[in-house]
């Protein structure tokens, strides 16, 4: 007897790709970094809740890898937290501004995702 499958292939675009791995990678040295104290000019906790962020950046990598829409809403969330998490605890550097072009870019790619 057959099967059907009922899957909705789908192919994720490259850039999607490189992106999420580029941000698995940028948050694995970012956890290094956080371990080995360089960001302690910044106050006791704010390690913390960076590392805390970027563990949920995983999970919303995660959703992102599988066009999942629920990813994107979630990276977009995490990396707003982050800028303003850094705005309010004056770590804010203007290179992070970038951060948000994958988001545009993702949010434009959102009604392809399931």
């Amino acid at each position: 007897m057959a099967t059907e499958n009922n899957s909705t292939s789908f192919l994720r675009p490259k850039w999607i790709t490189w992106t999420c791995i580029a941000f698995w990678t940028a948050g694995l040295i970012y956890i290094i970094m956080a371990f080995a104290g360089y960001f302690a000019t910044f106050g006791l906790f704010y390690s913390a809740v960076n590392l805390l962020l970027v563990v949920i950046l995983f999970a919303a990598l995660s959703g992102v890898w599988s066009m999942e829409k629920w990813g994107v809403i979630l990276f977009a969330i995490i990396l707003a937290l982050k800028i303003g998490y850094d705005l309010f605890s004056k770590a804010f550097q203007y290179w992070e501004l970038v951060l948000l072009v994958p988001v545009i870019m993702l949010l434009l790619q959102y009604k392809k995702m399931k």
